[in-house]
């Protein structure tokens, strides 16, 4: 997967994954860090709405829906 290393540690941060309370994201290994997001994609795909629903948007979005 074709993420830097700073986004994969941001899309974790930004998802409420536990993970962060326990280790040291930046002292992963790059394969940890790759592991962690894919299951994090894997969960999102399995119930996306509930996973998105409870994600923190940090940035400022709008929509032209």
């Amino acid at each position: 997967m074709k993420m830097s290393r700073p986004f994969k540690i941001a899309l974790i941060l930004q998802s409420r994954s536990s993970l962060p309370l326990y280790r040291d994201l930046d002292r992963m290994s790059d394969r940890e860090l790759e592991e962690q997001v894919l299951e994090l994609l894997r969960r999102m795909r399995r119930n996306e709405s509930a996973v998105i629903a409870r994600m923190i948007v940090r940035d400022p979005t709008f929509s032209l829906n």
